[in-house]
């Protein structure tokens, strides 16, 4: 069943009111629709994992969702006057690209310890084509060590709406589906990349059956 009505709310004025804007665009440019936001826990900590296909990826998925989320943004987002203020009063924290980022790791691992919600893009990368790629290692590590239900997302629509290397909108047909919590499974190894490499595959794959 689609529906549009997440019953979002937040004592966070500011998350509110920004809420309320996003979820108003994304109706009103690409008719929003949402699946299986009750599978995402009312309470406590929690990982979204999702496909990333463009930079609206976070609007589009915190504004089909039922909790206030927070997010990793490329480090030199913040640099840009009034784009770093902006996202981070909406819960962007930095991550630098290219390498491993061990306090972008401990500040996410903090969050979902503390009872949030995080959405991560287990790919790393926007995909040039919607295809899926792998699942990087930093995911499996948070998912691993977090001990919080990993909901894995697959939306569809922001492809067009903001395509790669445009900067210019296009109406499109947004929809956002969340998935039952997976359970990641994989042998406890000594080689870390081995065991994370099958609860990468793992997540993907729960990742790409949920589209639609």
């Amino acid at each position: 069943m689609w529906y549009t009505n997440n019953q979002f709310w937040t004592p966070r004025r500011v998350y509110r009111c920004g809420h309320r804007l996003t979820n108003l665009f994304c109706k009103s440019m690409g008719h929003l629709k949402a699946q299986g936001v009750h599978h995402i826990p009312r309470e406590g900590g929690v990982l979204l994992v999702s496909n990333h296909v463009s930079f609206l990826d976070p609007v589009i998925v915190g504004s089909a969702a039922s909790r206030e989320v927070h997010y990793m943004a490329r480090s030199n987002a913040f640099d840009i006057p009034g784009l770093g203020q902006l996202i981070s009063a909406y819960n962007a924290y930095p991550v630098n690209r290219g390498a491993a980022d061990l306090g972008a790791l401990r500040k996410t691992l903090s969050l979902l310890k503390a009872g949030n919600v995080v959405l991560i893009f287990p790919e790393g990368t926007r995909s040039t084509d919607g295809t899926l790629g792998k699942a990087r290692d930093g995911a499996c590590f948070i998912a691993h060590r977090a001990g919080v239900p990993t909901v894995p997302v697959f939306h569809s629509g922001a492809e067009r709406m903001l395509p790669r290397g445009s900067r210019r909108l296009r109406r499109a047909q947004l929809r956002v589906v969340f998935g039952t919590p997976i359970e990641l499974t994989a042998e406890e190894s000594e080689n870390k990349r081995d065991m994370y490499k099958q609860m990468g595959e793992q997540m993907m794959q729960a990742i790409a059956d949920l589209r639609v």
